[in-house]
């Protein structure tokens, strides 16, 4: 029977050694920690979502669009094992999903431990070796015997496959391993390597202490966030630094930007809901009383619109509808919820093997390639798990009849 190797047990590598298994291998999976699946783990803590509905009738380049990296790679793997797709395979693991408001797909319960925990006991089922506290250091593809390839392992052990793939993951959430061991193996190899920058991450703004007392760990309830990269409508996080948020990750860059604090009414219908009133207030109550902005919102406009037009109801509706904010600086990597950067697709070919070392694959958030937050990532992930275990299984070939 043909030995493949599989070294990272996230999402990519899960897949792919599902696939391999189904197949005919005998898979070894390695994990470099105690704990398996752990940026998983941390991804569902606070709800693990799996995949988008990008538009009722969600086309394939529609979800391919929220992409950064090659498109036609992204194209192809999307079709190889689609969203669709996914969401079978995640039901068949007794695991059952629902589409929330914000067209991501979650697991039922949110957590995903129950998901990681059930398809573990899958591979289990089909045979695959688990192995923790296994971290390689070296590869080789063998020029004695082009169809194999040798693997070490900081433990001094050293064993031959007939196809290795590493999914170790982005530079996010890697805080007890500052700088990431990885990357240096591979640029040791010769491998191309592009830094890791963080990604959908909160930006620091000047808050002043007043608005910080009033708003921290308030949220921006329903605004519009508009940059030269786009506009996204969600919700935003106030906290000590700044800002965090699907919005600000989306489409957050250093310089100005602009908030529509009330992006359901037009500029035209809030001046009239405003003036309407015969009421003597000033244009700050009327604001409060009449335009049901979030406590954050409000504060947002007490704290930081120029006092000069808080007395102009009109200029104080059009700061509404398009509050400049600047921008100072992306968070640290070690707060990034994932990381662009990694190694270059320039190093692999169509199946995502290296070029350099046949046998040897790659996939996951260790590729320069970076998505939105969603269900953008994780589904990325598992298709390029299924691609790259497809693509091992067609090269490496098991003993048929296994």
């Amino acid at each position: 029977m043909s030995k493949v190797a599989v070294i990272g047990s996230g999402p990519a590598g899960l897949m792919a050694a599902h696939v391999l298994a189904t197949r005919g291998f005998a898979v070894t999976l390695f994990e470099k920690k105690q704990t398996l699946g752990a940026k998983l783990l941390i991804a569902g803590s606070s709800g693990l979502n799996v995949t988008h509905k990008v538009t009722e009738d969600a086309s394939l380049e529609e979800f391919v669009a929220f992409y950064r990296g090659p498109r036609g790679h992204f194209q192809k793997i999307l079709k190889d094992f689609s969203p669709q797709d996914w969401l079978k395979f995640i039901k068949s693991l007794g695991i059952e999903t629902f589409l929330g408001t914000s067209r991501r797909y979650f697991v039922d319960g949110m957590k995903a431990a129950p998901l990681l925990r059930s398809w573990l006991n899958h591979l289990k089922e089909l045979g695959v070796e688990i192995l923790t506290r296994h971290e390689c250091v070296d590869f080789e593809a063998l020029q004695e015997n082009p169809s194999r390839v040798r693997l070490s392992f900081q433990n001094g052990i050293s064993q031959e496959f007939s196809a290795a793939l590493f999914a170790l993951g982005g530079g996010s959430y890697e805080n007890h391993e500052i700088p990431l061991r990885w990357p240096g193996l591979f640029t040791r190899k010769g491998v191309a390597f592009i830094p890791f920058e963080a990604s959908n991450v909160g930006f620091e703004v000047e808050w002043t202490q007043a608005f910080k007392t009033e708003a921290e760990g308030k949220p921006l309830k329903n605004v519009t966030l508009t940059s030269s990269k786009g506009k996204v409508t969600g919700d935003l996080m106030v906290t000590q630094y700044g800002l965090e948020g699907t919005p600000i990750y989306q489409v957050g860059e250093v310089g100005e930007v602009f908030l529509d604090l009330k992006p359901d009414l037009t500029f035209t219908s809030a001046l009239a809901r405003l003036v309407k009133s015969r009421e003597n207030l000033s244009p700050m109550r009327r604001i409060k009383k009449f335009m049901k902005l979030s406590p954050a919102a409000y504060a947002l406009l007490f704290h930081h619109a120029p006092k000069e037009i808080q007395n102009d109801l009109e200029a104080l509706v059009k700061c509404v509808k398009k509050f400049p904010l600047h921008l100072e600086a992306k968070r640290p990597l070690a707060e990034a919820i994932s990381s662009a950067g990694g190694v270059s697709f320039d190093e692999l070919d169509e199946t995502l093997m290296l070029r350099k070392y046949p046998g040897i694959y790659a996939a996951g958030e260790m590729l320069n390639w970076d998505a939105p937050t969603g269900g953008f990532l994780i589904q990325a992930c598992v298709s390029q798990g299924h691609w790259v275990g497809t693509a091992m299984s067609e090269r490496a070939r098991p003993v048929l009849g296994h």
